[in-house]
């Protein structure tokens, strides 16, 4: 027998895959019922409203967002080098597994919505405080001690390459590691005076 966290946990995994693939215009009661093979009424006996399972979906993707957090800094182990940044970001910005792509392709999503639906944005603030998070561990553990301003900006360009990355097709051979090598040298500048780490 199903508990009421694993069915609320397989609701809203369906809601993502369907956020992911039709967009938030194609999240129904009844597309996740169908999607997830579950009786109708399912979704709604849970979420009430079409607002109240889009809310529940962005807070599912910032759970799942966060568990990535935790997954990078297990990954990474030891202390990397600038080059292992460099391949650790390429890794993470071109991953093709599909439950990661889905997982991605909402999150972009929902991002988007959020300019429609002001509700969401308490999610979508934990969001980039997740994508904040992991873009510190990954510079932290080759020893780079970046600004809180450097590990926005990174961040923020990060989500743009991401977004490039699924959208349009690759700049060129060594895409995309020679544009995160391009980045990370223009973002992660020294102050004057400083030694170059």
């Amino acid at each position: 027998m199903t508990s009421r966290s694993d069915r609320r946990t397989e609701i809203l995994d369906a809601a993502i895959d369907i956020v992911a693939t039709r967009g938030v215009g194609g999240l129904t009661h009844r597309a996740v019922d169908n999607y997830a093979g579950l009786p109708t009424g399912t979704t709604s006996n849970r979420f009430r409203t079409r607002l109240a399972l889009l809310e529940a979906t962005a807070a599912h993707t910032v759970d799942l967002h966060w568990r990535h957090v935790e997954a990078v800094q297990l990954l990474i182990g030891a202390a990397i080098d600038r080059a292992g940044v460099v391949e650790l970001l390429t890794r993470l910005i071109s991953n093709t597994d599909p439950q990661y792509r889905n997982r991605t392709l909402a999150r972009l999503e929902l991002f988007l919505e959020g300019t429609r639906t002001p509700q969401l944005q308490p999610s979508l603030d934990s969001l980039h405080r997740a994508a904040l998070k992991a873009a510190r561990i990954v510079l932290e553990a080759a020893d780079l001690r970046p600004s809180e301003a450097q590990v926005e900006e990174l961040t923020r360009v990060l989500n743009g390459l991401m977004f490039s990355t699924l959208t349009l097709a690759p700049s060129g051979p060594n895409y995309p590691r020679a544009t995160i090598e391009h980045l990370l040298a223009a973002i992660l500048v020294e102050p004057p005076g400083n030694s170059p780490r």
